[in-house]
């Protein structure tokens, strides 16, 4: 991880995480093919929820290394700001802030490489089951 990483606000980490990791959900979900654009937001959706993402960090963290783990500590770590979100459950969305933060240090300091091998299988199998559990919705 670089210095500037280290250096960046957490917060300013997650939101920048955030946006590409979202990215990432959208562009596999584009290379399934087309379909119905509120099928594509539902299974979106569902993979940017603050429980998915801590379930996620969950997986991988012991795969992390030191500096990564400090970055997810110091995530971890940061003080809420008061909404919505963040009310709802209070470990997974700190989790998910930690997971965007790793994300964003991954997605900039390494061109994504570390962001694929972590996550990209991870992502790939959470997609194929919400993919299936909206198949059954719209059956059911």
């Amino acid at each position: 991880m670089t210095k500037a990483a280290q250096e960046r606000s957490i917060r300013t980490l997650a939101w920048l995480g955030d946006a590409h990791y979202e990215l990432a959900i959208r562009r596999r979900l584009s290379a399934l093919g087309d379909w119905p654009v509120d099928r594509l937001d539902r299974v979106r959706a569902e993979l940017c929820r603050a429980e998915t993402q801590a379930e996620l960090l969950a997986a991988l963290e012991a795969t992390l290394d030191e500096a990564e783990s400090s970055v997810v500590a110091r995530a971890r770590n940061a003080s809420l700001r008061s909404g919505g979100r963040a009310q709802r459950n209070v470990r997974a969305y700190r989790a998910a802030t930690a997971l965007e933060a790793l994300v964003a240090v991954w997605c900039e300091d390494a061109n994504g490489d570390r962001f694929e091998s972590c996550l990209g299988p991870a992502l790939d199998a959470l997609i194929q089951l919400a993919f299936a559990r909206s198949e059954k919705l719209k059956r059911g």
